[in-house]
């Protein structure tokens, strides 16, 4: 019973490692990074920085990607809800990258 409760209990804790798809993961990454920008631990066009800003760059693409796929399949209103939404994340996601490749922060 132990062994079953503590597959279970990993089963649980895995699961949204397993499902997160590659956006996820280099969002995950890149809020890390951003944080740390903000505080002023990586200095504005240091080499760090460039790397936050291509990984943010990636997850941005990929995020576009994906908002395509979701937008060829209509399942309701509230889908074409979340579409809008994606959208408008979408271009304030060109909007940042274009402020930091001008060191705008």
């Amino acid at each position: 019973m132990l062994k079953i409760t503590t597959l279970a209990l990993v089963a649980a804790l895995a699961t949204p490692i397993a499902l997160a798809g590659p956006a996820e993961r280099l969002e995950r990454l890149d809020n890390r990074l951003d944080r740390l920008e903000r505080t002023g631990v990586i200095k504005q066009g240091s080499r760090l920085d460039r790397i936050e800003d291509r990984i943010d760059r990636r997850e941005n693409k990929i995020d576009r990607r994906e908002d395509r796929r979701d937008r060829a399949v209509n399942n309701g209103p509230l889908d074409r809800l979340e579409d809008r939404l994606d959208r408008l994340e979408n271009i304030q996601d060109r909007r940042e990258d274009r402020w930091d490749r001008r060191n705008l922060y």
